[in-house]
């Protein structure tokens, strides 16, 4: 990916007005979700999914399969295969871009869960009754929206990279990205508020995240250390004392009827620890790309970039797979969580590349 992809000149004007409406959108969400939404008499989110509901009844669940599907597209799931795939087998900068965007966002994400502590529909209303196993991925607190998040980031980030050069492709990652939003209030699992906040939040983050790619493109190459080396303590810093607020933080407990905990802070502390450990990953593969830039899937051939795409896939399911596990008998759960996700991400994006640095064609140009 060229550096001329990331919009410049008389574009930065409607990037910085998207930032500063994705800022002011996002904290009057947070304020309103923290005080007006949550009043007792407040119920028009709930009134809006009610309706849907109501409609899903009456057609027989006949879209219900669609956007269940639909829904899965936003998962880490598939965000992160995605992401695999781009970054391996198209090109690794626009892979880079979207691992920030999908790292930074998340932190932000797990930030605003655990501060706003919004219930889900189905807690605040029992009337509200999602279908089939949608429950099943609907898990942590309900504002902002996770699979809105990760949508954005990954099919939102791409939408605005392939740009007016590839309108066709352009427009299905906006409707992928539309329908995914939808889909979270189709199915009862987020209130409008989730899904709206979710979307600007991560929007402003990767708008941000042009400006920051433009900022560590500029200047030779030590200037561009320092500033990879700024990010990378800056989010040492945030991870930090978001750990910190985290433990410290008291979370409302919700039982059910049997006395079964519907949201158990621990094991919601514990989730957020996992995007801690996202977001130091995307930094200091950030950083260790700088220094040591390894494969490129812009100067691989085609079967190279396959065999790559699959072994950094595989390589991610085994980590995924094996990690938490094993630093669960070592280290408390949220440690665990943290460098679980911490060297799935960097070993994957970061390790892999470089080793496979030695195959033909797939270097650094600049090396």
């Amino acid at each position: 990916m060229s550096h001329e992809k990331f919009p410049r000149s008389g574009r930065q004007f409607f990037e910085n007005i998207g930032i500063a409406a994705a800022v002011l959108l996002t904290v009057a969400g947070t304020v309103l979700s923290m005080t007006v939404f949550r009043a007792p008499g407040f119920h028009a989110d709930l009134d809006f999914l009610m309706a849907l509901q109501n409609f899903r009844e009456y057609t027989g669940d006949l879209l219900t399969g669609f956007f269940q599907m639909v829904t899965w597209c936003g998962s880490s799931y598939l965000t992160m295969p995605v992401l695999v795939l781009v970054y391996f087998g198209i090109s690794t900068r626009l892979g880079s871009f979207l691992l920030q965007c999908v790292g930074y966002s998340s932190m932000l994400n797990g930030f605003l869960k655990l501060t706003v502590s919004a219930l889900r529909p189905w807690v605040r209303d029992e009337l509200i009754v999602p279908p089939g196993d949608a429950k099943i991925a609907a898990t942590g607190y309900s504002f902002p929206s996770g699979h809105s998040t990760n949508a954005t980031a990954v099919y939102g980030s791409l939408a605005l990279m392939t740009g007016s050069r590839y309108r066709w492709l352009t427009a299905g990652f906006v409707c992928l990205l539309l329908l995914v939003l939808f889909s979270r209030n189709y199915l009862g699992v987020h209130t409008p508020e989730d899904v709206l906040i979710g979307f600007a939040s991560t929007l402003g983050v990767v708008l941000l995240m042009c400006k920051i790619f433009r900022w560590t493109d500029t200047g030779d190459c030590r200037a561009r250390g320092r500033r990879k080396w700024l990010l990378f303590l800056i989010s040492i810093v945030i991870s930090v004392l978001s750990a910190v607020c985290f433990e410290c933080k008291s979370y409302p407990e919700v039982r059910d009827a049997a006395g079964h905990p519907i949201a158990d802070p621990a094991r919601l502390v514990q989730d957020s620890s996992r995007v801690i450990g996202l977001y130091l990953g995307a930094t200091s593969v950030m950083l260790f790309r700088h220094y040591f830039p390894g494969y490129q899937a812009e100067n691989a051939p085609r079967n190279e970039r396959v065999l790559m795409t699959l072994g950094a896939g595989f390589l991610m399911l085994l980590l995924h797979l094996g990690m938490p596990p094993v630093l669960s008998l070592v280290f408390p759960a949220g440690v665990a969580g943290v460098l679980s996700v911490f060297v799935m991400v960097f070993a994957v994006f970061g390790v892999f590349p470089v080793l496979a640095a030695g195959r033909e064609g797939g270097t650094d140009p600049e090396k």
